[in-house]
């Protein structure tokens, strides 16, 4: 029997990595009550986030798209890829070469596009690795023997280096899957209903950069990914004070600034009232139910613009002022810019409408902004300056007589 003991705990201290040098314990994270830790609390925001619920593990586990949809695809882009090239990894994800050809073994077959087996959700290991580290330092950050925390900057695929403290994690899958501007010009005229900005070109906006910037004009960016510190983690994990949250919808893990409480839906302003402080919120309208992007029922922040950016007549919030920009381009009433031109892009009933036009780059280009506006999902929050000078651009390549005096 000693033997068989011996034997046994000689086996787990092959099996079992070693732990970094810490006086975290199981009861630290796991314990019922008393935790170092809130893990339980974090794990009941996590269940109703997206990142949870959206079911993509399976079938985005393939060419790229395992990077960010599935938990073990992560893990192997910071090990393999760190956080400064997306587009080598795109390569190696789709097998090709860097020349665009595709790879071969030694025998002259094509190499396979990798997948991952049992693909999972992303979850707390994603982002963590506190049994390896001990310690809960997200995969961007590095601490040196001072617990000097150091957040490694994320490169977007413009070659724009996004750096945001503890949000540059968040930007490491949240930016535009591709160089919008380059894309569009590569297009040739033709138009396609997915566009470029592929869901979730947040990093980008709050950076200011990857629109697709017309000739002539320049760009600008208003302040939040400059002034707001760790800048997505700020705004969307932050807690109401006094309180660990409305519902585990809203902040946290659940990563929402924006959920339903009791029925309505309502606005974290916990971190926003530390430079807007008087801001509310107030029930938003339901922008067009579109094939290739629809914003849900939301609120508006009551911050108010600084001009009238659609022509609308009055100065509204500055949420309200770039849907009024979106609607110029696209609305349910059909007469939008994109639904009254020469060849519309859209039906009268807001859908796109597939069409073997060539289109001038710049109508393209107009097309790519929409998206990128409606993906980046914040009406503006993120960085309404560069958002207003997009979309007031965009709408005057298609309509020349808009009125741009008050471009930002």
């Amino acid at each position: 029997m000693k033997k068989a003991v011996f034997i046994a705990f000689a086996f787990l201290a092959i099996a079992v990595p070693v732990m970094a040098a810490t006086t975290l314990d199981c009861m630290s994270c796991h314990g019922s009550t008393g935790a170092k830790y809130p893990v339980l609390g974090a794990k009941l925001g996590y269940e109703v986030s997206g990142h949870a619920t959206l079911g993509d593990a399976r079938y985005s586990n393939a060419t790229g798209c395992q990077r960010c949809h599935t938990n073990e695809g992560y893990v192997e882009y910071v090990a393999k890829f760190g956080f400064s090239d997306p587009v080598k990894y795109d390569r190696w994800a789709n097998s090709l070469n860097a020349d665009g050809t595709p790879m071969v073994d030694k025998a002259g077959n094509a190499v396979p596009v990798p997948v991952v087996n049992y693909p999972s959700q992303p979850g707390c290991f994603t982002c963590h690795d506190p049994h390896t580290t001990g310690n809960f330092l997200l995969r961007s950050q590095v601490a040196d023997a001072k617990n000097k925390i150091t957040d490694k900057p994320v490169t977007l695929y413009n070659n724009e280096v996004y750096d945001g403290g503890s949000g540059n994690l968040c930007a490491s899958c949240h930016m535009a899957r591709g160089n919008i501007q380059k894309d569009t010009i590569a297009l040739k005229g033709v138009l396609g209903a997915r566009g470029s900005s592929h869901h979730g070109p947040e990093a980008d906006m709050v950076a200011g950069t990857n629109g697709f910037e017309f000739a002539g004009k320049s760009y600008n960016s208003s302040s939040h990914g400059t002034v707001v510190g760790n800048t997505c983690v700020t705004c969307h994990m932050g807690q109401p004070n006094a309180r660990y949250g409305f519902s585990p919808e809203v902040g946290g893990h659940a990563f929402t600034v924006v959920g339903d409480v009791h029925e309505v839906a309502t606005g974290n302003l916990s971190n926003c009232l530390t430079c807007h402080k008087d801001v509310k919120t107030i029930a938003a309208k339901k922008y067009i139910n579109t094939s290739f992007g629809n914003l849900k029922n939301t609120v508006y922040f009551t911050i108010k613009a600084k001009a009238d950016y659609d022509g609308n007549g009055k100065v509204e919030f500055v949420q309200q002022e770039v849907q009024g920009l979106l609607d110029k381009l696209v609305n349910l009433k059909g007469n939008g810019a994109m639904q009254t031109m020469a060849n519309p892009m859209f039906k009268a009933d807001g859908t796109f409408l597939a069409s073997k036009t060539t289109y001038p780059t710049e109508q393209l280009g107009a097309y790519a902004n929409l998206l990128y506006v409606i993906e980046d999902k914040s009406l503006g929050v993120h960085n309404s300056t560069y958002a207003i000078e997009l979309l007031m651009d965009s709408i005057q390549s298609i309509d020349p007589a808009f009125d741009v005096s008050k471009r930002p």
